[in-house]
Order: C-alpha cells, then structure tokens, then sequence
C-alpha cells in the first residue's frame, strides 16, 4: 500500500541533506534564545506560561516564531499561492523554469514529472521572494523544490524521487488527472 506522504516527510526531516540545516538551526537557535530575557515567559498572546515543559517547547519555539512574525506571509502572497495550488492539479514550486531549472533538485523535480506527464506547471520562486519564503511557511517545509498534487503538498525533490522509484507518484498523478 501507499506509505503515508506525512510519514515519508518525517522520516526524511532528517535525511543528510537537511541534517546540516538542522544544525545551523539549532545554534542559531541557541544564540537566538540566549538573547531573550527567559522569565518571565511570555506566549504571543500574552499570557504567562506555567509548567516548565510547556515553557521549554515555547523556548525551543520562541526564536522561529520571532523570525516568521518579522517575514510573516502577506495575505496576498497566501492568495496566490493557494491560487496556483487550487487551479493546477500539479504544481511544482521550484527555482527556475521547466526549460531552465536554475538548481539540481529543482531540475530533478522537472526531469521526474516530465517522465510522467508533460502537463504541470511551475512557479519560479527566484522570480518571486514573496512566494519564495511564502512556501514554505505554507508548507511547512524548509526547502524547495516543492511538489503539490490536487492541492496536497507531496514533498521535495528526494521524496518525489523515493515515489517515482515505488510507482507511487505516476499513480497519485494519473489519479489527479482522471479527477
């Protein structure tokens, strides 16, 4: 059966490639963190935080939330992005075009879709730095490129990869065509 795309994203949040960005984020992190008076705490609504798990998840949160409230997604930047997400059964947020991917997995991205059907669409991030950081608050996921099928985030390029190997991305894509 289809092992669940969440599960396939957890397993790779940690693949080699995102294991550095992962420590560069932690100790930008840890230096964030040592700069904010810890007590007392405050959530973003205001209120004042009780138990000490709940304050640690807070703390480890703390710094993002800081940096996404900065570069927080505009609602027209959203208003596109879930535009090109809802009109096109397959679309591919990458860097660069379908003629000329400006980096390897953005062009991997392509390669694999165009041996399964030559009818998606892309969006240059490069082009866009709205959309660029926008995406990936969207979805949750730090890198691009990123693959959605009928208005579901799919992945990255490794895990497009991972399902076209399995036979698993021509089905979701058949399946997203016949609908």
């Amino acid at each position: 059966g289809m092992k669940s795309h969440e599960a396939r994203r957890r397993n790779k949040m940690m693949s080699p490639s995102l294991r550095c960005v992962a420590v560069v984020l932690s100790v930008l992190a840890a230096a964030t963190t040592a700069l904010v008076p810890l007590s007392p705490l405050l959530t973003t609504n205001g209120n004042k935080i009780e138990n000490t798990r709940q304050q640690r998840r807070y703390e480890r949160r703390e710094p993002v939330v800081r940096m996404s409230a900065e570069g927080a997604m505009l609602p027209s930047t959203r208003a596109k992005i879930e535009g090109l997400i809802e009109t096109n059964k397959v679309m591919l947020f990458m860097k660069g075009t379908k003629v000329f991917p400006q980096c390897g997995f953005s062009n991997m991205a392509v390669q694999i879709l165009s041996a399964i059907d030559k009818n998606f669409e892309t969006c240059d991030v490069l082009a866009d730095d709205a959309v660029r950081s926008g995406i990936k608050e969207f979805s949750d996921w730090p890198t691009i490129p990123q693959l959605y099928v009928n208005g579901e985030f799919v992945g990255g390029s490794d895990i497009m990869m991972e399902m076209y190997q399995d036979g698993e991305l021509q089905e979701l894509i058949e399946v997203a065509n016949a609908s």
